[in-house]
């Protein structure tokens, strides 16, 4: 799984693969399928109450309301500037990105979105 912040969209992006059942030519087999969820946040940072209605059941939600109140408590909307990329150091472009194995938000610049160690991506 993967969650970032979209400041040119105020959007909270979420991917995640699911294992899909497949049969082709009589044979069974599985591939991963790529999902995604997005979560509009108004310039005050709450989510926007009809994408809430809309995913408040789907379980990859927790996470994406978790990852909003984290920014919320680092007061990152509305400007949301200051912060450096993790891999290089660049200040220009960086989005928080949700760390799943440490649980924290991690600085990323456009160019290292898949290239960190630190996201599953």
């Amino acid at each position: 799984m993967s969650m970032r912040y979209d400041q040119d969209r105020k959007r909270i992006i979420c991917r995640w693969e699911e294992p899909i059942k497949v049969v082709m030519n009589k044979k069974e087999g599985f591939i991963n399928r790529s999902r995604m969820i997005t979560v509009k946040v108004n310039d005050n940072g709450k989510l926007n109450s009809k994408d809430i209605r809309r995913h408040a059941k789907h379980p990859m939600f927790p996470f994406i309301s978790r990852f909003n109140q984290m920014l919320n408590n680092i007061e990152y909307y509305p400007e949301g500037d200051g912060h450096r990329c993790a891999v290089c150091g660049l200040e220009q472009g960086v989005s928080p990105h949700f760390d799943v194995g440490t649980q924290s938000i991690v600085w990323l610049c456009r160019e290292h979105l898949t290239d960190s160690p630190k996201v599953d991506a």
